[in-house]
């Protein structure tokens, strides 16, 4: 069927091959060119080592690739670990190592405060296996590449690590500390902790300990620890034999995640989502170690769903800050940032981008400073500053670049929830204000 998160993504196994190219062609008539269409190991290998790609009328893949070609419909392959019930075979399940995922993410429902134990991608025995089936898959897609054939892009998923909450389970955790930190002293420093190596802290009872010291800066190296397990996944993963032309073009999720998507070019309210798990389609949770969560990791998630809801209702975009360095190419020109006293350098850097080419950004939680690598800098050196009436309420404005920069006279009063609800509402009448001088 056609999965209903994503219209466009075709999960063929689950239909009968004589209405492929049907289903595709409707995707033609309804303005879409491109499918999505995830291969997923545990349709295809049910039996250790015996790989079905062509022997099952509904597994005959390179039939699925002609209906397409024959549509003139365009593909793109995920691959990797999709959050589905078939990503992995059930021959798997029962491996030497787990992720601990959120439910909301993993299986796209709630409760929002509970975790999915699904296979680890890490596991040894589980990457072996793994990678030869995806050497198998490639080489018949790559047969199929454009321009000659329908696939055009290839996209390799890896949720369970992306969002693992169980990172400090394994003993590799220690190893990715030291990248951060030259010794325990320099962490203890930051973390206002007493612990005696990094060994030491690089387990659940020592993580726990140093994320109730230090919420944000813990989760930002959690959330650090586990894009570079990531990335070091994907390289292996380019090592195994792979045809060079699905290696060219092969590109590894790691996108920050758009809850919301309206097409709004105008106005976009953006969040920091450093202690809090959020997936582009399917859901939202708070940052949990051990099962556990702190304090502050559920009122970030309260504030999150409170301003995902207002925006739904509001009919405005909501996009998470990233973590990653990244070109941004969005065109909007006023923004709303929700944000604790704390950003990622990225997230920052992202922002002032937007600052330099006019657009104008509404702090309601007053402004924040980076702290990243311990560094702590002030978002933004406001220097001389007036004060405007928007909205019935006293702003501070400032220039910055060529945008400016909004934040209140009493930042405390923007503590109440219905407050923030009412802004974020109101925020297109802000807009006009602004537009009208």
């Amino acid at each position: 069927m056609l999965n209903s998160l994503c219209t466009t993504q075709l999960e063929y196994w689950d239909e009968a091959p004589h209405d492929w190219q049907k289903l595709i062609s409707q995707q033609l008539q309804n303005g879409r060119h491109q499918i999505q269409v995830p291969i997923l190991w545990g349709v295809h290998e049910t039996t250790p080592g015996m790989r079905d790609f062509s022997k099952q009328s509904k597994l005959r893949i390179e039939r699925l690739f002609s209906a397409a070609q024959a549509s003139g419909v365009s593909i793109k392959l995920i691959l990797g670990f999709p959050p589905h019930p078939l990503t992995f075979p059930d021959w798997v399940k029962e491996t030497e190592r787990f992720e601990w995922v959120p439910r909301a993410i993993w299986r796209g429902e709630p409760p929002y405060f509970s975790m999915s134990k699904v296979p680890s991608p890490r596991s040894q025995k589980l990457k072996a296996h793994f990678f030869s089936f995806l050497e198998e898959l490639t080489s018949i897609a790559s047969l199929y590449l454009s321009p000659g054939g329908p696939i055009n892009e290839v996209e390799f998923c890896l949720h369970p690590v992306q969002f693992s909450q169980a990172i400090c389970d394994g003993p590799e955790y220690v190893n990715y500390l030291q990248r951060r930190y030259p010794d325990v002293s320099t962490f203890n420093k930051r973390f206002q902790t007493l612990f005696k190596t990094l060994s030491s802290l690089a387990t659940p009872t020592g993580s726990k300990l140093a994320e109730s010291k230090r919420p944000w800066m813990f989760a930002f190296d959690y959330a650090w620890v586990r894009e570079q397990i990531v990335i070091e996944y994907f390289r292996d993963l380019l090592d195994c034999k792979i045809p060079e032309n699905i290696k060219k073009i092969i590109k590894l999720n790691t996108d920050s995640p758009n809850a919301l998507n309206r097409g709004n070019e105008a106005a976009v309210v953006y969040f920091e989502s450093t202690l809090i798990q959020m997936d582009q389609f399917n859901g939202m949770s708070p940052l949990m170690i051990g099962g556990q969560t702190s304090p502050s990791a559920v009122q970030a998630f309260q504030w999150a769903q409170l301003v995902s809801e207002s925006c739904q209702e509001s009919g405005l975009d909501l996009l998470p800050l990233s973590l990653q360095t990244k070109t941004s190419t969005s065109s909007y020109t006023r923004g709303m940032v929700f944000c604790g006293k704390y950003l990622a350098k990225s997230s920052c850097e992202e922002l002032q981008t937007k600052l330099s080419v006019g657009a104008s950004l509404f702090f309601p939680m007053g402004l924040p400073q980076f702290d990243e690598n311990l560094e702590s800098t002030e978002f933004a050196q406001v220097g001389s500053k007036k004060v405007v009436v928007l909205g019935g309420v006293e702003w501070f404005c400032a220039r910055k670049g060529e945008g400016q920069i909004f934040f209140p006279i009493q930042s405390n009063a923007f503590s109440c929830p219905d407050l923030v609800r009412d802004w974020i509402k109101n925020f297109g009448q802000l807009e006009l204000q602004i537009n009208n001088g």
